[in-house]
């Protein structure tokens, strides 16, 4: 298993329902466009309803280590195909 990608530093949203999972992903890629600043006021945003603070900092000091290219060549810069289904 990659070192990246071990239980401890797993996101806990992978196991998220499908449909939440479908805005969380559409709401963060409008998110990025917007820029670093947007990505800033969202997490503050976050971290005032919440209380959550500590658990927001923690969360981008995981991410600090990571770099765009290195991400890229996993294959982290982009979200994974949804499999498509017959609707009945």
């Amino acid at each position: 298993m990659n070192e990246l990608a071990t239980a401890a530093t797993r996101p806990k949203h992978r196991y998220m329902d499908p449909v939440d999972r479908i805005r969380l992903e559409r709401g963060a890629s409008h998110l990025s466009r917007l820029g670093p600043r947007a990505i800033a006021e969202a997490f503050a945003e976050l971290t005032f309803r919440t209380d959550g603070l500590s658990a927001a900092l923690a969360v981008l000091d995981q991410y600090q280590h990571l770099s765009p290219r290195v991400l890229a060549a996993v294959g982290g810069d982009r979200f994974p195909p949804r499999p498509l289904r017959a609707v009945p």
